[in-house]
């Protein structure tokens, strides 16, 4: 069990160290907002502490404040509007081919608002996992958070999980859990599922990392 500001967090598999990698696991992040996860793997990066080569950000909107993280700290970024592309799969094809090109061995969905198509996820199978803030198998899709209070729930958190076709569904890496109090409010419990989406996603990604290299 971890305490961090008089908040219990529970995460399992309990993890306690990162793996190793030699060279450094090439990895891509999908993102849309504002990138409070990018800046952790960067922030990870820069002070050696995680063996990772953030060769390229992949943004759907270039307003995002993950954007302006990857231009302060000279990571390479792509911006791939799907309002300028002839359909989704010229969308997709657009980022598969930006991933090729940057010789990517892990993709990490990161805030990444749009779902993806199974021709994509087949292109990149076993090599892409994402993070959704609910206790997955609960709440999948679009507002977790807000489903999650709305249903009265006492607990939530989030989770770390391969991605499938079926939204929100592939095996679980990792998880961590949160009590959710009498008087929450989405904004609160918003910010207090973010610091556990910080500790978890550098353990998932190692974990994935170390499938990827084997």
């Amino acid at each position: 069990m971890i305490l961090k500001k008089e908040q219990k967090y529970i995460i399992s598999p309990e993890l306690n160290s990162l793996n190793r990698f030699s060279p450094k696991l090439k990895i891509a992040v999908l993102a849309s907002g504002e990138g409070s996860n990018f800046q952790v793997l960067i922030d990870l990066a820069k002070k050696e502490l995680f063996d990772i080569d953030i060769k390229i950000l992949i943004c759907n909107n270039k307003n995002a404040g993950c954007v302006k993280r990857a231009t302060e700290e000279k990571i390479p970024y792509f911006i791939c509007d799907e309002s300028s592309c002839k359909n989704r799969d010229d969308f997709e094809k657009k980022i598969i081919n930006k991933l090729i090109e940057s010789d990517i061995e892990l993709i990490i969905m990161a805030g990444w608002m749009k779902i993806v198509t199974e021709k994509f996820i087949n292109s990149v199978r076993k090599k892409i996992i994402n993070i959704h803030p609910s206790l997955l198998p609960s709440f999948k899709g679009k507002n977790p958070i807000k489903d999650a209070l709305e249903n009265g729930s006492l607990i939530t958190g989030c989770s770390v999980h391969y991605v499938v076709p079926e939204v929100d569904s592939g095996e679980l890496i990792i998880q961590g859990a949160l009590a959710i109090n009498k008087d929450e409010n989405i904004q609160n419990l918003t910010n207090n599922i973010h610091e556990i989406e910080h500790l978890i996603l550098p353990f998932a990604i190692s974990e994935a990392g170390f499938t990827v290299r084997r």
